[in-house]
């Protein structure tokens, strides 16, 4: 469940966006994009190759850090020549400005360079780029069902810096105007317009969606959590849920057709509705 602010975008243009719950973060913002959006993404979850084809799959590139080794930073001209060739064709590019991901609602300080970077560059080339601050907000990064909110800032470009700055004074001029807007979104918290069943009504159906669901949620809940701890577990579980609910449902679907046989098979296509009923219940 989520709440948002609506806002026309234009192309080409950079996401500049805080870090609190991992690749989860990647995902509600791209999801709510109406472009194409490749995602700056930390080096070290791309050195397993199947992995690594998955990722890039999905638009992410493979960003590197101090703490990946001074040899590896190398690899980011590559990087970088990538994002160019992505905004040159007028889509987006996602980057989480504080670097690291931490479980907090508050603004990590300071900003990192690599977004600066990336728009001075893209100016240097001739293309309109833009920057867009965009703030998310969970209600909790633990509890079950969760809601979250974003809202986008203010698309702003070269207006942020001055003819005769040095490339130094520029970065820290883009970082000012980012880190003034995402303390102020930080503080927006938007009203909840979803529509709302009465909870009477969704009583029957929530408690089928626990009844259906227990065995299959309770495990990968338990395995998410012990896997990497806190700070990955909403990404891990919702990786988890997304390859194997549908196998889930497949497989709930032939046990029904071996056991009861014919038109119940299609029964299974409900159990999608009974945890959205549990959701709103909840």
């Amino acid at each position: 469940m989520f709440n948002s602010q609506q806002r026309k975008i234009v192309t080409p243009m950079i996401l500049g966006v805080n870090h609190p719950n991992s690749f989860l973060d990647a995902v509600i913002v791209g999801a709510m994009m109406d472009h194409r959006v490749h995602f700056i993404t930390r080096s070290g979850v791309f050195k397993n190759p199947i992995v690594r084809a998955l990722l890039r799959s999905v638009n992410m590139i493979p960003i590197y850090r101090m703490s990946d080794g001074k040899d590896q930073l190398a690899n980011n001209d590559a990087t970088f020549e990538e994002v160019r060739k992505v905004l040159q064709r007028g889509e987006h590019v996602l980057i989480f400005v504080e670097g690291l991901c931490i479980h907090q609602t508050t603004l990590q300080l300071p900003l990192k360079k690599g977004a600066p970077r990336m728009l001075l560059q893209a100016w240097e080339d001739g293309l309109d780029v833009t920057f867009l601050p965009v703030w998310v907000r969970y209600n909790s990064f633990t509890a079950f069902p969760k809601t979250f909110d974003f809202n986008f800032g203010t698309q702003f470009g070269k207006e942020v810096i001055t003819e005769g700055m040095e490339v130094g004074a520029k970065m820290v001029a883009i970082n000012k105007a980012t880190e003034i807007q995402l303390q102020e979104l930080s503080t927006v918290t938007n009203p909840d317009s979803s529509f709302k069943l009465p909870k009477w009504l969704l009583f029957v159906p929530a408690m089928l969606g626990v009844l259906t669901h227990f065995l299959f949620y309770v495990p990968l809940e338990r395995f998410a959590h012990a896997l990497r701890g806190e700070q990955y577990y909403d990404s891990i579980l919702f990786c988890l849920m997304a390859f194997l609910y549908p196998l889930y449902v497949l497989s709930i679907g032939l046990i029904l057709y071996c056991t009861v046989g014919g038109w119940w098979a299609f029964a299974a296509l409900l159990l999608p509705l009974f945890a959205k009923s549990y959701v709103l219940w909840k």
